[in-house]
């Protein structure tokens, strides 16, 4: 494959001189500018930015407002984790994508097969279900429209390497199909809209679940929604929690890891205000305890509710939050306390039980007293 085009530079040493970049730029380094080649290492983009199993809440805002800052985090293996992009746009137009339909692309692969493009992975997956964009004025941050889901699996011995490409008009970022590994920093170095960055993983020890709960649509009303992860035979101290990585709601529906803490319900959640036309898949991961392998009787739903205004037409038929399951503080704190002393075990409320309920006094003191509609429900059971 050809590597290079019109307005990049040669690799031969005769035609090494700078080049300004002028189009979406992907920076090795923080404080970089739109020379090429650029110069020093090059596998640490700030412009991929791995979150976690959280997503951001406001990405343009946070990814724009911190810039000069590399705000990347540790991904955890065997969950759910938000990978974003943002790239700068030097040149003298606004862009948006590419003319010719390219969109931005992201990668993922083993640093020992590096340097063998036909071997990275490509990850397409979006919590919304659709191809993401990026757009930026002359001198402006674009950012990606929305991030991409990906679940890295445990590694050893190796490391997990990240390649994102952002198109521009008049530039061609494209792969080549083979390079040396000595090779493959000075490809990246003279391609402005490639970004690489090694990416840190952190292993689980014990059994690990994820997926997608609920394909999430709010329709034509923008409303205050409640959403629940609802557990059945889910064993104590598994931590649990649940996301939707579509920007859009305040606060973003994204519930804390959050420790079970009764058995064998256990139901927590939290309230958001969703605009009209929202779309997300929403992710749960949960985490069992050490020495848990067998899950085959735990039943996870997540569930989401409608809170419609007093006097509606639905008010009358709503249910109130006890009926669909979600403790008060008080019961839940009396819960707690009751299996604990049947259990023999201290009754000592732990961090985790008071974070538990925290979220449940949130979610009964500042979202009010409602009535709520089912809209939404999605199961999961595990057999062996």
């Amino acid at each position: 494959m050809e590597l290079l085009t019109k307005k990049q530079p040669a690799s031969s040493p005769a035609a090494l001189a700078t080049t300004p970049y002028e189009g979406l730029f992907v920076r090795s380094a923080l404080n970089q500018q739109n020379s090429i080649p650029r110069t020093g290492a090059q596998s640490s983009s700030p412009d991929i930015i791995p979150n976690g199993i959280a997503p951001l809440p406001d990405p343009y805002k946070t990814l724009v407002d911190d810039y000069n800052k590399d705000i990347g985090k540790k991904l955890e293996a065997g969950k759910t984790n938000y990978i974003y992009m943002r790239a700068k746009n030097f040149s003298s137009d606004r862009i948006v994508d590419d003319t010719d339909g390219n969109r931005p692309r992201l990668f993922w692969t083993k640093a020992s097969l590096l340097s063998y493009p036909n071997k990275w992975n490509e990850i397409t997956q979006t919590p919304s279900h659709n191809k993401v964009s990026i757009a930026a004025d002359p001198g402006a941050i674009g950012v990606m429209s929305e991030p991409m889901v990906w679940v890295p699996d445990n590694i050893s011995g190796d490391h997990y390497c990240m390649i994102g490409m952002v198109p521009s008009p008049g530039y061609k970022n494209d792969p080549p199909n083979t390079l040396q590994i000595s090779d493959f920093a000075a490809w990246v170095s003279q391609y402005g809209g490639v970004g690489w960055r090694n990416v840190e993983v952190v292993n689980h020890t014990t059994t690990t679940l994820t997926g997608s709960k609920l394909y999430y649509e709010q329709g034509d009303e923008a409303a205050l929604m409640e959403f629940y992860i609802i557990c059945e035979n889910v064993p104590l101290k598994t931590k649990i929690s649940f996301s939707a990585g579509a920007p859009g709601p305040v606060p973003p529906i994204f519930l804390n890891p959050t420790e079970v803490s009764t058995f064998p319900n256990f139901t927590v959640g939290m309230s958001s205000n969703v605009p009209k036309g929202y779309v997300s898949d929403i992710y749960f991961n949960l985490e069992a305890p050490p020495g848990v392998t067998d899950l085959s009787n735990a039943k996870v739903t997540i569930r989401a509710n409608y809170a419609p205004e007093m006097y509606s037409r639905l008010w009358s038929l709503g249910h109130t939050r006890a009926e669909l399951g979600m403790p008060t503080p008080e019961h839940a704190y009396g819960e707690i306390k009751r299996q604990l002393e049947a259990r023999g075990e201290s009754t000592k409320l732990t961090k985790e039980h008071d974070q538990y309920l925290q979220q449940l006094t949130d979610l009964h003191v500042k979202a009010g007293p409602v009535r709520l509609v089912v809209v939404g429900a999605n199961s999961w059971e595990w057999k062996k």
